[in-house]
């Protein structure tokens, strides 16, 4: 399984594309592996995109931050 922390270090990324967007919740259930992904997180959301991988094993960081 891959820790989120093999993907390098955390960095938040901001939108720009949609300015009058309304807020939306800051995770979602990837559809591939079922996991939450949380969407402040570029690594995860990179690594949800693929077409097909394994769930990411989070370290303790990533679960300080919930």
């Amino acid at each position: 399984m891959t820790k989120l922390s093999d993907l390098g270090r955390p960095f938040a990324f901001t939108a720009h594309d949609q300015p009058s967007a309304p807020a939306t919740p800051d995770t979602y259930r990837c559809e591939t592996c079922g996991q939450i992904v949380d969407r402040r997180d570029l690594r995860q959301v990179i690594w949800h995109v693929q077409p097909e991988h394994e769930p990411l094993e989070l370290d303790s960081y990533s679960r300080m931050r919930r």
